[in-house]
């Protein structure tokens, strides 16, 4: 009977610019790097695409880096974007990671004042204009709903872009359907006596920040609302929370930050923040671009760890009876053998009564189904983790068809 005990990476997307391959610890996604001009042709502009499978014309997302790029310390692309990759994904939305330092020589600003900086928000916003430009012209993209989404100085950069009352920014031919700044200096925009905004804005900031005062934020909030009585603008404060409050990375100092009198201040994550603020993220989306969420906030944060949504727990059996997994009597020890592997983890029944099981892979779903196409058998999912998945109703259960369509 076979007993096969799988790992296995794989990663697949058929587009034809060339695949860059991502690998985050155990989490593993694909992206394509892809360039295209500045508005002024001065510049290749770097970016990385990460295309949903869809048959019609889907939404996309910008997203924009803070002072220190796209990069982690390895010269990776940052584990963040590729996660925001797989959710956006996931909801058939695409997403284009903007690069506005590479083309420019630079890796990172965070310690240098403002005054020695050869990039600002609003060269930026300009790579901004280009990127939309550039994703107008892919025949997947619907060039009617693309939103922006940045963090810190990215963050900044969304209110340049959203600023209506800017010419530059009038004169552009596509503008962002909405928009989201987290945790952005908002003080450059309350000196100017005219800010208004040009889309729905979400703006969310961390009580404790000492690098981005949201005092600044909730002022500029105040103002636009008070003044341009059609804006959408949606201001959230979370508690207890710093700079960077939805990353995962633990709370710790900064140092040598250029434009901070003392240089320092508090980054790090605070994991109700995190979740908050990825739910409103994906709440706002779907209203403005008028689409329904696939996907459960909980099934989305199980994307973390599967490259596919995890099926909804059946109620077959409770994960730990042993004796209930329909599978030949000597199945029964394997299937203990599952319940102490690591996860992430799953466990395919065969129509013949014999499993297959995978663990420590973002595939270990599809993995776990690999011998059953070699072998030309029908396999279901039984479990997924700590879940049963499996239904006594041959026609709702899962199989790797049904896996690769969800």
């Amino acid at each position: 009977m076979p007993n096969t005990f799988i790992r296995s990476i794989s990663a697949t997307r058929s587009i034809i610019l060339t695949i860059l391959f991502l690998a985050i610890g155990q989490h593993v996604c694909c992206a394509a790097e892809v360039s295209f001009p500045s508005l002024d042709n001065k510049l290749r502009l770097s970016a990385y695409w990460f295309v949903a499978a869809a048959t019609e014309k889907r939404p996309a997302i910008i997203t924009l880096h803070g002072c220190d790029g796209v990069f982690d310390d390895k010269g990776r692309l940052g584990a963040g974007a590729i996660r925001e990759g797989g959710y956006f994904n996931a909801e058939k939305i695409h997403l284009l990671v903007l690069d506005s330092f590479s083309a420019r020589g630079i890796k990172r600003i965070c310690e240098t004042p403002n005054r020695n900086r050869t990039i600002d928000e609003e060269d930026r916003r300009t790579d901004v204009f280009a990127a939309i430009r550039w994703l107008s012209q892919q025949p997947e993209v619907d060039p009617t709903r693309i939103a922006i989404i940045g963090r810190s100085h990215g963050a900044q950069t969304v209110l340049s872009v959203m600023d209506r009352t800017d010419k530059f920014v009038r004169a552009q031919p596509i503008q962002p359907r909405a928009a989201i700044a987290l945790y952005p200096g908002c003080g450059a925009f309350n000196n100017m006596w005219n800010y208004e905004i040009s889309a729905p804005l979400l703006l969310m900031s961390g009580e404790l920040d000492n690098w981005t005062l949201a005092s600044e934020c909730e002022k500029l909030h105040e103002r636009v609302s008070r003044g341009q009585k059609d804006a959408d603008f949606r201001f959230h404060v979370f508690p207890g929370s710093y700079h960077a409050f939805d990353s995962s990375s633990p709370v710790h100092i900064m140092h040598d930050i250029g434009n901070l009198k003392d240089g320092t201040a508090t980054v790090g994550g605070n994991p109700e923040a995190r979740e908050g603020s990825h739910r409103m993220t994906f709440e706002f989306i779907a209203e403005q671009f008028k689409q329904p969420l696939l996907l459960s906030h909980e099934q989305r944060l199980h994307l973390d760890t599967h490259r596919f949504v995890v099926p909804a727990d059946t109620g077959f059996a409770k994960i730990d009876d042993v004796a209930a997994v329909p599978v030949k009597p000597e199945g029964h020890a394997r299937f203990a053998h599952y319940l102490e592997l690591p996860e992430p983890k799953a466990f395919v029944i065969t129509e013949k009564g014999g499993w297959y099981f995978a663990s420590e892979s973002v595939n270990v779903m599809s993995s776990a189904f690999e011998p059953c196409a070699k072998l030309k058998l029908k396999c279901w999912l039984y479990a997924v983790d700590k879940t049963v998945v499996w239904s006594k109703n041959p026609d709702e259960r899962v199989s790797v068809e049904q896996l690769q369509s969800r």
